[in-house]
């Protein structure tokens, strides 16, 4: 065993000895403890931003021929579209076998295809909630594989309206319906036999839906939950990227979206919208409300205060997709909240971060430690480790202490009519501060749009 293998173990062993501790006084002191303790072992582990992907893939191990290790980022771009190569070198790989096509209804009808892994005997789940990417569930499915070679019961389902099940009558919004999918693909896999548990595992848009979920669980489904590159709020996240920068509906040149357009036109059927006013007002007639409702309900910041399960949140400076500023949104409104944490890493681009060993690493110690397992879930990366990675906390960005109402401040107008307020100022709660904070120092609400202008590509993802 390896240095680091070692201590993942270590680790790992150390934060379920706290969740047994008879020391720990009531469950809600406990499960903060457990929650702290196992930040602390993540972001002891050695992170390698400049990973180096080889081998062998081993949560493939069933399929034939062999699986290999990719770059993370390709996981959002060519490594999410089925195609022709088995060994996922040039396409998503095949499903392993342990996993099989199931469809399910969300909560008002819409039909989600999805893939599923239960196993023999009892074991906790994770539902794992795909990004803004065209082919849906494909895009993790390297996630779900490894988590499934683990020893967990997985379900990977597509949210609403992707390329699997394109609806004219239930379609996308950005996160408002897609909530609830993520919360009705949980609620299945709980009622399935053997299941003990469920957590449930955001990438992106996938991230931001997350939250919202577990903010609307009134039926406790979820126990846990962690992502990876959430929008803090969508109407803010695409103004970002706006064109020009702090622009006005009411003014010329108006306000116009070029990145988030493309990303319209490559993600929601039928393939022929072009900018994201178009997507809001067709979901606001097949749902009878308006565009500015839609984005109301996005505001990930604020529905945190909801959640009452072990939430934590991942970004990094150097995302081209969704900025940095995101993070301390999300901070801002966590603040005083033992069950609750948002990390910014120096390197890691969008999601899937460069060094897949390390975040592998992290939501398997993650979910081993926030829910109940016995010997049979695992905690060993499917990957490859590169070495000379330093521990993360070395490689952190100190978010402060920001204030709700600071927070509340670097909302966005109304993408599609900025005459009016920011939609997300609807869930405000500047005045349950549980931190005064000092003032934002970090980066105005253009630079998304800066850095998604010198951006190439990930031309199927948010």
């Amino acid at each position: 065993m390896g240095r680091w293998s070692a201590l993942l173990v270590a680790a790992t062993l150390s934060v379920a000895a706290l969740a047994m501790s008879p020391t720990t006084v009531g469950a809600d002191s406990g499960t903060a403890g457990t929650f702290a303790a196992t930040v602390s072992a993540i972001e002891g582990l050695p992170y390698q931003p400049a990973y180096v992907p080889a081998g062998t893939d081993s949560a493939f191990s069933g399929n034939t021929p062999q699986v290999i290790n990719t770059p993370p980022a390709y996981d959002y771009t060519g490594g999410s579209i089925p195609g022709s190569d088995p060994t996922g070198a040039t396409a998503a790989p095949p499903w392993p076998p342990s996993f099989t096509a199931r469809t399910i209804a969300s909560t008002d009808g819409a039909m989600l295809k999805g893939m599923v892994a239960l196993h023999n005997g009892t074991h906790p789940g994770v539902v794992v909630a795909h990004g803004f990417n065209t082919n849906a569930k494909e895009s993790v499915i390297r996630w779900a594989a490894m988590l499934a070679a683990n020893g967990w019961n997985v379900a990977a389902f597509d949210q609403r309206d992707f390329a699997a099940e394109p609806s004219a009558k239930t379609p996308q919004t950005f996160g408002w319906k897609e909530a609830e999918d993520i919360l009705a693909a949980g609620a299945w896999l709980k009622t399935q036999s053997g299941v003990t548990s469920v957590g449930v595992l955001g990438f992106s848009e996938g991230a931001q839906n997350t939250v919202l979920a577990v903010s609307r669980d009134t039926a406790h489904v979820f126990d846990a939950a962690i992502t990876f590159s959430a929008p803090a709020d969508q109407d803010t996240q695409v103004y970002s990227t706006a064109a020009p920068k702090n622009c006005s509906t009411a003014s010329p040149p108006g306000c116009s979206y070029p990145a988030t357009d493309a990303l319209v036109a490559l993600v929601v059927p039928p393939y022929t919208y072009h900018d994201p006013c178009t997507v809001l007002s067709a979901a606001a007639t097949a749902y009878h409300t308006t565009g500015y409702q839609i984005l109301a309900n996005e505001s990930a910041l604020h529905a945190q205060t909801s959640s009452t399960i072990p939430l934590l949140n991942f970004y990094s400076k150097d995302d081209s997709l969704v900025a940095p500023f995101n993070a301390t949104l999300m901070a801002a409104y966590e603040q005083g909240n033992p069950l609750q944490r948002t990390v910014l890493i120096q390197r890691g681009e969008h999601a899937y971060f460069y060094d897949r060993w390390w975040q592998q690493s992290a939501i398997l110690t993650y979910f081993h430690a926030l829910l109940p397992v016995d010997a049979s879930i695992t905690t060993i990366p499917t990957v490859n480790q590169t070495p000379a990675g330093s521990p993360l906390t070395s490689q952190l960005i100190d978010l402060g202490a920001p204030s709700r109402a600071s927070a509340d401040a670097m909302l966005s107008p109304y993408i599609c009519d900025t005459t009016q307020s920011a939609p997300g100022l609807q869930s405000a709660q500047p005045n349950a501060n549980l931190s005064a904070g000092g003032p934002l120092g970090l980066l105005g609400l253009g630079l998304a749009a800066a850095l998604l202008a010198d951006r190439r590509r990930r031309h199927h993802r948010r």
